[in-house]
C-alpha cells in the first residue's frame, strides 16, 4: 500500500479542510512546528481504516472539534496493486457514513466499504471497529518510538502467516502436522503440564495409596514388636526394684536418725543461749570503753576552743582600731569629692543656659531663612501672573492647530480629486496677445499656462469668437461641494484661532507653549519652595509656611524673656561661652575622678577592716556558744559518773566478756552433727522409700497395660495384612513404570518433532533478521540482533557480549525498534502484503552520528518501502534529504 493523500474536514483540532498531497513511493518528510497537527495527521489516517463511521465509542467522539463540536471528516487515498483507492468517512455517530472507491470504477458503502478495506489492507474487524495488528507496529505514535516493535496477537499473526507455508512445507504440510498432533493428544492423555493425567494418575494415586498402606501395616507390626521388647524390660525392672528394698530395715534407720535430731537439738539450743550471753557482754564493753574515750576527747576539745577565743579576743581589738584610722581618711576624700560636685552642677547649669540661648540663635536664623523664601515667593507669583495674561492673549492651541491642519489636508485631498477629473486646459499665448484673451469674462493671469476646468467655461477672444468648454464629470457637484466645504472649514479654523494661515497658527501655538512651559516651571518652583518637613509636621504650601512662620516667632520670643535676653548676641561669642563652659567642665570630670580614686583606697581599707571586724566578732559569738555547750555537758556527764568510775566500769565490763566468750568456745568444742544435716538426711530416706513406692506401682501398671495391648494386635492379623499390601503395592508400582515409560517415549518422540520444526521456524525467520542485519550493520558495525519466538527484540550480540534489550539506553533501543519496522514492512511487502511505515517524532533520542547514520538507513529502506516521517525538528530533518510534505488549507 502506498499513502498517497489525506484530507480533514473539522477533525480534532482542525477547522475547515486541510490537505496533505503528493506523498511519494520513498520517504517522505513533514516538518512543522508544535501543535500544527502532525500527530493529529496520524490519528486520523488510523481513523480513516481502523475506525467505524457509525461508532458511538467515546475515543471517536473526540475526533469532533473539542469547540464548535462539528461533525469530522477524513479522505485517504492509497495505492494497492496497481489500482487507487479513496476510503472517504464522516464520523457521525448513527448518521455516520462510509464510501470506498476504486479507480476501475467500484463503488461500497458502510458495511460493504468497511469489509473490502479489511480485506484490502489484511486486518481483523469487530463490532467497535478494526484491529490494526501490525499496522499498529508499522505505524508509530508519538512517544512509543523507543520500546520494542511490539506485535500485538493480530500482528503476530499476520507476520506468523508470513512464514508459516514455508514452514509447513519443511515439516510435511497438513498431513506431516497430524503426526506431532497425535503423539502430543497421547501424552497430554498420560501427562499434562501440572503432572500425570488419566489411567497414569489414577495408578500413581492408587501407588501412593497402597505404599501408605504398607508402611502403616510394617509400622503396627514394628508397634507390636516394640511393645514386646517394653514389657519385657518393665518386667525385668520390677523385679530388680523389689529384690533391692528392705523395708525393715529402711525404718529401723529413719527411727535411730530421729533419735539423734533430739540431741542435737537440746545441744543446739543450749549453744544458741550462751552466743547471746557472750555478744551481750562484748556489746557492753565497747560501749563502756567507747564513753571513757569520749570523756577524754571533749576535755582536750574544750582546752583547744579556750585558746583559739583568747586569739580572737585580740584579733578584733586590732581590727576596731584599723576601722577607725580607715574611717578618718574616707570623711577627709568625700569632703574634697562633695566640693568640686557642687562646682560641677554650677557648671552643667550654665552649659544648658548657654545651649537654650543657641537654639534661640538658631530659631532665628530658620525664620531669617522662612521670610527669604516667602520674598522670592511673592516674586515668583507675580512673574506667574504676567505669564498668565500672556497665555490668555494666545488663542491659538494644539487643537485648533490640529483643525486648521486637518482642513488644509481635507482642501488638498478635494483639490487632488478635483484635478484628477478635471479636463486641462493648456495656454501658449504671445504675451502681446494675453490682453485679447478672457477665461469666463476675466483676463487670463499672465502666469497661468494650464487651468483644470470642472464646470461650462467660456474662452473669449478679442475680434475672433469664444470657445465654450464643458466637461463631462460623473460626480462634479459632489467634488465641487467637498472643495467648497474644505475652503470654509479652513478659513473658520484660522478665525478661531485669530491667525491668517497655517504658518502663523503653528508659530502662535509654539509661543504659547512656551509660555505655558514657563508657567509650569514658575509653578514648580513655587511648589519646591515650601515642600513641608514631616520631621517637624510642616505641611507642603506656602499658606501653611506663613502659619509656621508666626509660631516661630511667638516661641522665639517667649525663649528671649525666659532667658532674659533683650537682644540676640552674636553666633561667634556664643560659640566662645559655650567652649569656655565645657573646657570647664571637662576640667572637674577630671578632678573628681581623680578625687575618686584617690577615694578608693581608703573606702577599700574601711571595708576590708568592717569585714575582718564582722568575721573576728561572728566567730567569737560562735566560739563562745561552742565552749559554753561542750561545759555543760561535761559538767552532766561527771555529775553521773566521775572520770575514775567510768574507768572502773569499763575494765570490768570487758574482763567479764572475756569470761563469757571463753565459755561459749568451750561449748562449740563439743558440739556434734547439726540438726539440719539430721533432717536433710531424714528427708532423703523419706523421699526414697516414696520413690519406690511410686516406682513399683508404675512398673506394675505399665506391665498390665503393655500385655493387654500386644494381646489386641496379635488377634487382629498385622503379618498377613502386611504381605498381602506389599503384593499390591509391587504390582502397582510396575504398572506406573510402564506408564512413565510410555510417557517419556511420547515426550522424547515430541520433542524430537518439535525440535525440528523448530529449527525451520528458525531457518525461516532468517529473513526478518536478514533484513534488519544490513540496516544495523550501517548503524552499528559488527552488532547482531536476537530476536525471541514472539518477534520481540530480546537482545543486542556485539564484540561477543550478549546485552538484553532492557539494559540498552534509550537512543539504542529507539533505533532497533525502528529498524525491526522496516524489517516487518519489507517482510510484508516481499509476501504481497500491504505495507507502510510511518514514524511521528521519532528519533528523539538519538545523538548526532546515530542519526545520521538513521537517516542513512531510512533512505536506503525508503527504496523498497514507502515512509512517512513527522517532525517539529526542522533544521536537524533537513539533513534527511527526503520528500518534503505539507498541510495545506483546501481550495
Amino acid at each position: 500500500m502506498k499513502i498517497r493523500s489525506i484530507e480533514l474536514t473539522n477533525f480534532c483540532k482542525f477547522v475547515g479542510t486541510i490537505r496533505v498531497d503528493n506523498i511519494g513511493d520513498n520517504v517522505n518528510v513533514l516538518v512543522g512546528r508544535n501543535e500544527l497537527g502532525k500527530s493529529t495527521l496520524l490519528k486520523a489516517i488510523n481513523g480513516a481504516i481502523f475506525e467505524k463511521a457509525k461508532s458511538t465509542a467515546a475515543h471517536v467522539k473526540a475526533f469532533r472539534h473539542f469547540v464548535n463540536g462539528t461533525v469530522p471528516e477524513v479522505k485517504l487515498t492509497f495505492d494497492i496493486d496497481g489500482k487507487s483507492w479513496t476510503i472517504h468517512k464522516r464520523f457521525a455517530g448513527q448518521a455516520g457514513k462510509s464510501t470506498l472507491t476504486c479507480s476501475d470504477g467500484r463503488l461500497f458503502e458502510d458495511d460493504a466499504a468497511e469489509a473490502e478495506l479489511q480485506r484490502l489492507l489484511g486486518f481483523a474487524g469487530s463490532r467497535s471497529g478494526g484491529e490494526p495488528g501490525i499496522w499498529g507496529t508499522l505505524w508509530v505514535q508519538q512517544g512509543q518510538s523507543f520500546g520494542d516493535a511490539a506485535l500485538d496477537e493480530h500482528g503476530q499473526r499476520t507476520m506468523q502467516g508470513c512464514l508459516e507455508a514455508q514452514v509447513g512445507l519443511v515439516t510435511g504440510g497438513t498431513r506431516g502436522q497430524k503426526i506431532p498432533k497425535a503423539i502430543r493428544d497421547a501424552l497430554e492423555t498420560l501427562r499434562s503440564s501440572k503432572g500425570p493425567r488419566g489411567k497414569f494418575k489414577d495408578a500413581m494415586d492408587r501407588l501412593a495409596e497402597s505404599k501408605q498402606e504398607t508402611a502403616d501395616f510394617e509400622a503396627k507390626r514394628q508397634s507390636v514388636f516394640q511393645l514386646m521388647e517394653d514389657l519385657a524390660r518393665n518386667k525385668r525392672e520390677l523385679k530388680q526394684e523389689t529384690d533391692s528394698w528392705d523395708d525393715a530395715a529402711h525404718r529401723r534407720e529413719v527411727e535411730a536418725e530421729r533419735t539423734k535430731r533430739t540431741v542435737a537439738a537440746t545441744h543446739a539450743a543450749e549453744l544458741r543461749s550462751a552466743t547471746d550471753a557472750a555478744k551481750l557482754a562484748c556489746e557492753r564493753a565497747t560501749q563502756a570503753r567507747r564513753s571513757v574515750d569520749d570523756r577524754a576527747k571533749a576535755v582536750a576539745e574544750l582546752e583547744s576552743l579556750e585558746l583559739q577565743l583568747s586569739d580572737l579576743n585580740t584579733a578584733s581589738a586590732g581590727a576596731v582600731a584599723a576601722k577607725a584610722d580607715a574611717q578618718a581618711s574616707v570623711d577627709t576624700g568625700e569632703a574634697k569629692l562633695s566640693d568640686l560636685r557642687s562646682k560641677t552642677s554650677r557648671n552643667a547649669e550654665r552649659a544648658r543656659n548657654l545651649e537654650r540661648i543657641r537654639a534661640i540663635v538658631s530659631l532665628n536664623g530658620e525664620i531669617i531663612q522662612h521670610q527669604l523664601t516667602l520674598d522670592k515667593a511673592a516674586s515668583l507669583e507675580c512673574e506667574a501672573a504676567k505669564l498668565s495674561e500672556l497665555i490668555g492673549a494666545i488663542a491659538t492651541t494644539d487643537a485648533a492647530v490640529t483643525r486648521i491642519e486637518e482642513a488644509v489636508t481635507e482642501l488638498s485631498a478635494a483639490d487632488a480629486a478635483a484635478n484628477a477629473v478635471a479636463t486641462t486646459v493648456s495656454f501658449a499665448l504671445e504675451e502681446s496677445a494675453l490682453p485679447s484673451v478672457a477665461l469666463d469674462g476675466k483676463a487670463l493671469d499672465a502666469s497661468a499656462t494650464s487651468l483644470p476646468i470642472l464646470g461650462k467655461t467660456v474662452i473669449s477672444i478679442q475680434n475672433v469668437g469664444a470657445i465654450t468648454v464643458e466637461p463631462q464629470i460623473k460626480n462634479r457637484a459632489a467634488l465641487v461641494a467637498r472643495r467648497d466645504a474644505a475652503h470654509e472649514e479652513v478659513k473658520a479654523a484660522l478665525e478661531a484661532a485669530d491667525v491668517t494661515d497655517l504658518a502663523a497658527a503653528r508659530t502662535a501655538a509654539a509661543q504659547r507653549k512656551e509660555y505655558l512651559r514657563r508657567s509650569a516651571d514658575v509653578g514648580n518652583e513655587l511648589a519646591n519652595l515650601a515642600p513641608g518637613n514631616r520631621t517637624k509636621k510642616l505641611a507642603a504650601g506656602l499658606e501653611a509656611l506663613k502659619g509656621h512662620l508666626g509660631e516661630l516667632r511667638g516661641r522665639l520670643r517667649v525663649e528671649m524673656e525666659k532667658c532674659g535676653l533683650a537682644e540676640i548676641s552674636g553666633e561667634d561669642d556664643l560659640t566662645s561661652d559655650i567652649a569656655n563652659n565645657h573646657a570647664e567642665g571637662a576640667r572637674f570630670a577630671a578632678e573628681i575622678e581623680t578625687a575618686e580614686a584617690e577615694l578608693a583606697g581608703p573606702q577599700d581599707a574601711l571595708a576590708q577592716a568592717d569585714k575582718k571586724l564582722l568575721s573576728a566578732r561572728e566567730r567569737l559569738a560562735g566560739l563562745n556558744g561552742t565552749i559554753e555547750t561542750k561545759k555543760a555537758d561535761l559538767a552532766a556527764g561527771r555529775a553521773g559518773a566521775s572520770d575514775e568510775q567510768l574507768t572502773a566500769s569499763a575494765e570490768s565490763l570487758e574482763r567479764d566478756a572475756v569470761a563469757r566468750d571463753e565459755q561459749l568456745a568451750e561449748k562449740l568444742r563439743g558440739q556434734g552433727e547439726t540438726v539440719e544435716a539430721i533432717d536433710a538426711r531424714i528427708k532423703r530416706l523419706e523421699g526414697a522409700a516414696a520413690n519406690h513406692q511410686r516406682s513399683v506401682a508404675n512398673l506394675g501398671i505399665e506391665v498390665t497395660r503393655l500385655t493387654a495391648l500386644i494381646e489386641a494386635n496379635e488377634g487382629g492379623g498385622v503379618e498377613e495384612m502386611l504381605l498381602a499390601a506389599e503384593a499390591e503395592r509391587d504390582r502397582l508400582t510396575t504398572a506406573v513404570a510402564e506408564f512413565e515409560k510410555e510417557a517419556a517415549v511420547l515426550k522424547l518422540l515430541s520433542e524430537t518433532l518439535e525440535a525440528a520444526e523448530g529449527e525451520a521456524k528458525t531457518r525461516y525467520l532468517t529473513p526478518v533478521i536478514s533484513r534488519v542485519e544490513p540496516y544495523l550493520k550501517m548503524l552499528l558495525p559488527g552488532a547482531n540482533i536476537v530476536l525471541d519466538e514472539d518477534l520481540r527484540i530480546a537482545a543486542l550480540q556485539r564484540a561477543g557480549q550478549r546485552e538484553d534489550f532492557d539494559v540498552l539506553s534509550g537512543g539504542t533501543k529507539e533505533q532497533l525498534a525502528v529498524l525491526t519496522r522496516l524489517a516487518f514492512a519489507e517482510l510484508l511487502l516481499g509476501q504481497g502484503r500491504p505495507a507502510t511505515v510511518i514514524l511521528d517524532d521519532a528519533l528523539a533520542f538519538s545523538d548526532d552520528d546515530r542519526i545520521e547514520s538513521m537517516f542513512d538507513v531510512l533512505m536506503r529502506a525508503g527504496d523498497k518501502v514507502q515512509i512517512i516521517v513527522l517532525t517539529c525538528r526542522k533544521r536537524l530533518f533537513t539533513r534527511l534529504g527526503a520528500a518534503p510534505l505539507e498541510i495545506r488549507e483546501a481550495a
